[in-house]
């Protein structure tokens, strides 16, 4: 999309896209992808906080999930992976805030884990394979058209949760 078709379709005067962007286009990238991470970011904060454990927090993720793609009729994914697929490798400031963002989800993934007794690298990596779980969850949905598999391979990053890697590192110490 070029500039000229976020002014068109946004109504604001060019200068003023300027002004609040002075890099242009690529400024404008990074922000929507702050701004989309962060949200996404806040609605897991709130999902755990309602559903504290794993299995609890993974199903109703997998749920809603399900349930937003299907209201979109599959047309939505990741906010983030058009834009990191497209233009993050040429971009260092976009791959910079796609990074932030899809760490700071995988946080909010780790001290679940955490929480629920796994010891810490094992939180960390549970956490980042429940975040490739998702991404390609919903990517599948989406050529699928179907929520059923995204529901269910998000729902499986909690279930039969057992800490693990605890014995391993106060073994250690």
């Amino acid at each position: 999309m070029a500039v000229a078709d976020v002014l068109a379709l946004s109504g604001a005067p060019r200068g003023s896209l300027y002004h609040h962007f002075p890099d242009g286009k690529v400024a404008l990238a990074a922000a929507a992808v702050e701004a989309s991470g962060a949200a996404v970011r806040r609605h897991l904060l709130r999902l755990a906080a309602r559903n504290p454990a794993p299995e609890a927090f993974f199903r109703a993720y997998g749920e809603a999930l399900g349930d937003w793609m299907a209201a979109s009729n599959f047309r939505d994914g990741c906010p983030l992976a058009t834009v990191m697929l497209e233009t993050a490798s040429e971009e260092p400031r976009l791959q910079a805030a796609g990074q932030a963002a899809f760490l700071s989800w995988r946080a909010v993934f780790a001290e679940l884990f955490l929480e629920a007794g796994d010891a810490p690298a094992a939180a960390e990596a549970r956490a980042l394979e429940c975040l490739a779980m998702v991404e390609g969850a919903l990517l599948l949905a989406r050529v699928q058209q179907s929520p059923d598999l995204l529901r269910s391979l998000v729902a499986a990053c909690g279930e039969n949760h057992r800490p693990s890697g605890a014995a391993e590192e106060s073994a250690d110490e």
